[in-house]
């Protein structure tokens, strides 16, 4: 008759099942933290964009700013990729050369914002106003602006690459030399809107 195994004794040299799990569970926690400054914002520099209104270069990436008011911020050359934007003002925001992709700017207020040379790609931009705003040599591949108002618009030499105008208005933008394959522009009003071959659309509907 087999005699049952004897438990392992306190002080011996094989580790418990407890301190497995509690060495397992602190290495996991040690590498969540060493990589949260790559994954989040920099809560200095958001501190200092609501204090002063002001952040140029900073990083915002995957914050959340939804519904605030920006309106003539400075946030030229900031990181803001996949950051929440939707529905804020950023009326005459100074954004030339911000990272942007992935971002949300669904219903957003960009009134003659200066977005020149900004990454969009991805960025969701559905129902924004983007009334003359600057957005030339700006990377929008796949981005959605389906329904956006780009009335006056700068877009020249703009990458719109598999982008979404489905139902935008183009009315008198400008969008000379910019890049369009694979654009989608069902339902957009492209009136007296001057197109990549420098040709200005008119029809009878315009």
């Amino acid at each position: 008759m087999s005699q049952a195994a004897a438990p392992l004794r306190g002080g011996g040299s094989h580790p418990s099942a407890f301190s497995w799990v509690k060495a397992l569970a602190g290495a996991i926690f040690a590498s969540v933290i060493a990589a949260g400054p790559a994954l989040a914002w920099d809560s200095g520099d958001l501190n200092q964009l609501r204090r002063s209104n002001s952040c140029p270069g900073c990083d915002l990436s995957g914050s959340y700013l939804a519904w605030s008011d920006l309106r003539a911020a400075d946030l030229s050359r900031a990181n803001l990729s996949k950051a929440r934007l939707d529905h804020t003002i950023l009326i005459g925001a100074q954004l030339s050369g911000a990272q942007l992709a992935g971002s949300d700017l669904r219903g957003s207020n960009l009134f003659y914002a200066d977005l020149s040379g900004v990454d969009l790609t991805g960025a969701r931009l559905t129902g924004a106003n983007l009334t003359g705003a600057i957005l030339a040599g700006a990377n929008l591949t796949q981005a959605d602006l389906g329904g956006a108002n780009l009335f006056r618009a700068d877009l020249t030499s703009a990458n719109l690459t598999g982008s979404d105008l489905a139902n935008a208005s183009l009315d008198g933008a400008d969008l000379s030399d910019a890049g369009m394959d694979g654009t989608k522009l069902d339902g957009a009003v492209l009136c007296r809107a001057t197109m990549p071959d420098r040709q200005v659309f008119d029809d009878a509907q315009c």
